[in-house]
């Protein structure tokens, strides 16, 4: 058990270090992008400052209520707490109360802005099997839609269950909503 739990957080402190180290090569990216060089409409008649300041307004941390949906029907399958904090830069951190601790990692991700109130993010995390051997990861892609006060958000999302061999065993859907933390 002890071996399976120091194999267990050397993986998880390795793969946080890793998004650490590539991080800054992804602020500089997200600093282009908020800049006006993606090419929209709406980035070309606002001036930089402005679009900085608008990409900024989901810094920060939110208290998001996840609903697990099916995704044909759209029927809610389950509801869980989920936290999720918004770095200058974009980056991002997950932390999700879905699964017990022992079963999945803390999710680590990159977020973005793209026009007005409309952001996407796209972060994994580690899953584990009840013996506490590696099972795989999960990559969750979100659009997210910020309220004009910008103290709340809605969100869909799709997700990618992967094997250790990065196969999908399954592809989930969800719906979300977000207040902001203070």
């Amino acid at each position: 058990m002890r071996n399976t739990f120091l194999k267990t957080f050397g993986t998880a402190a390795l793969a946080v270090l890793m998004i650490v180290t590539f991080a800054q090569v992804s602020v500089s990216a997200q600093e282009d992008a908020i800049a006006g060089e993606k090419g929209d409409e709406e980035s070309k008649q606002e001036d930089p400052s402005q679009q900085r300041r608008k990409a900024r307004a989901l810094e920060g941390v939110w208290n998001h209520t996840n609903t697990r949906r099916n995704c044909a029907t759209g029927e809610a399958i389950q509801t869980f707490a989920v936290m999720h904090t918004y770095m200058r830069g974009g980056t991002m951190s997950d932390w999700g109360a879905g699964n017990p601790p022992s079963l999945r990692s803390n999710g680590q991700g990159i977020w973005s802005y793209e026009s007005r109130g409309n952001y996407t993010t796209a972060f994994q995390f580690f899953r584990f099997n009840p013996d506490g051997t590696f099972a795989g990861r999960q990559v969750v892609r979100e659009q997210i839609q910020l309220s004009p006060d910008g103290n709340s958000y809605t969100a869909t999302a799709t997700a990618q269950v992967l094997d250790v061999n990065g196969n999908v065993l399954a592809n989930n859907c969800s719906t979300g909503t977000a207040t902001r933390f203070e």
